[in-house]
């Protein structure tokens, strides 16, 4: 090789590790060049009064979403509990001002109906109850009816035909937790149970709940549909001496001690956690004008003492944020 062939073979390993080394030299000056966060996005979440929702995981999710988003969270709580008209009050108020994006738990449809269409897909998510069919943006949650055919079956496993399971109805109202309490009848009902109802939500005294059992020594087993009030009958049931079977959908902290000590034969669990994350997400993405990412349907389980500790059930009841 001649000296000048050398010199051109050097030259261009020199160029080529110049322009390596200043490649090098951008990424470490402008590391987030291209990722900046967006601005930031006030969003408000409606629950259906305070303690019943959203729980401890859920509203961790939210937070962790919040942080991942650059989004700043702000919780209205409605003073009563299940209060259809003050939830439209307070989301015709949202409208009213101009929020960007609004998180909504609906305690009834046809109080919130036309409320929830004039705000309009690009500004509501519902969680628990599904209200993308009068004009919400879109809907964070399970199959509601799937979920309480689900309760029910594992109802079933524990009684017999003819024995009566009472209904702890503790969200009255149209929503997605008498969605779930009206498919577990059905099926209780095709399968040859008596059903009885009883009107009892989360915060009330127990005293209703120990009369409709000391009435009706024929109660075999009681179906609760959300975390809340399943929390509050299974402590108030661990201190009977022979009480019926409790059967129920939540997967909180609260819910995973029934479990562990008995007063909890079964429970229906989804992971609030990314219920709560996906449901940021999924309205930042409407309130930034951005098609959200098809997540597919949420799962749910049947926890029971026996598999409460199974690696795939620990997601589900104890949830680590990061």
């Amino acid at each position: 090789m001649s000296l000048r062939e050398r010199a051109l073979k050097w030259g261009l390993t020199l160029l080529a590790l110049g322009v390596l080394l200043l490649l090098l030299i951008l990424l470490i000056r402008f590391p987030r060049r291209g990722r900046q966060k967006p601005p930031l996005l006030e969003m408000t979440v409606i629950p259906r009064a305070e303690g019943s929702s959203p729980g401890v995981y859920l509203r961790q999710g939210m937070e962790q979403a919040a942080a991942d988003l650059n989004v700043e969270l702000r919780f209205l709580l409605p003073a009563s509990p299940g209060d259809g008209e003050e939830q439209r009050q307070l989301l015709h108020w949202e409208v009213e001002n101009g929020a960007a994006a609004v998180l909504l738990f609906p305690a009834d449809r046809g109080a919130l109906a036309e409320e929830v269409e004039r705000a309009g897909p690009a500004v509501l998510v519902t969680l628990e109850t599904d209200m993308t069919g009068e004009g919400a943006g879109g809907y964070i949650g399970v199959d509601n009816a799937a979920l309480g055919r689900e309760v029910a079956q594992a109802a079933l496993n524990g009684t017999r035909q003819g024995e009566t399971v009472l209904l702890i109805h503790s969200v009255p109202g149209d929503n997605g937790i008498t969605e779930r309490l009206l498919a577990a009848e059905a099926l209780l009902l095709s399968q040859g149970r008596r059903t009885e109802h009883l009107a009892f939500g989360a915060g009330e005294p127990p005293e209703a709940l120990s009369e409709r059992l000391e009435q009706d020594g024929t109660v075999k087993a009681v179906l609760v549909f959300e975390s809340a009030a399943l929390e509050q009958v299974s402590d108030w049931l661990a201190l009977l001496e022979t009480p019926p079977l409790l059967y129920g959908a939540g997967s909180t902290a609260g819910v995973a001690a029934g479990l562990e000590r008995g007063s909890i034969t079964a429970a229906v669990a989804q992971n609030d956690f990314s219920v709560g994350y996906l449901a940021v997400e999924q309205a930042a993405c409407l309130a930034r004008r951005k098609t959200p990412a098809d997540r597919g349907e949420l799962t749910f389980f049947t926890v029971r003492k026996e598999n409460l500790y199974d690696p795939e059930y620990q997601k589900l009841l104890f949830p680590v944020t990061r």
